[in-house]
């Protein structure tokens, strides 16, 4: 795989930067096809071992069919840790109580964190890189 690769898909943007980051800006809504190319992307990106993945959503919004289908179809073996940006109190409420179910269940044992600029997701992951992976 290169070491830098772009994607866009409708009003957003993925790149990978190697050897194990994937960046993803949502802008505006984000319909059921955008969620079968995150897929696609996050599975390809991680052929080769788990990944780090900052999401950028502080200018998007996710239809229910599109989070659906990404609760349903991504793998937890795809990812070492998710770091989300531009996140609300509100959203970030949900999202860890959606995490905690994923996690009760087993489907999901990846750390998910929340930052407030990429910097900040950036040294976070930084930190996590010096821990091992989790089995």
């Amino acid at each position: 795989m290169a070491n830098h690769r772009e994607w866009e898909f409708g009003a957003h943007r993925a790149y990978f930067e190697a050897p194990d980051l994937l960046v993803m800006k949502f802008n505006g809504p984000s319909k059921i096809e955008d969620s079968k190319k995150v897929l696609e992307i996050c599975q390809e990106v991680s052929a080769k071992g788990p990944v780090f993945v900052i999401s950028d959503v502080s200018n998007s919004s996710i239809d229910k069919e599109a989070r659906e289908l990404l609760v349903a179809q991504a793998k937890a073996e795809w990812f070492r840790g998710h770091v989300y940006l531009g996140t609300g109190p509100l959203q970030r409420a949900g999202a860890k109580a959606l995490m905690l179910a994923l996690y009760f269940t087993g489907k999901w044992t990846v750390d998910v964190d929340f930052a407030d600029s990429e910097r900040e997701a950036r040294d976070l992951i930084a930190k996590k890189r010096l821990q091992p992976p989790k089995k």
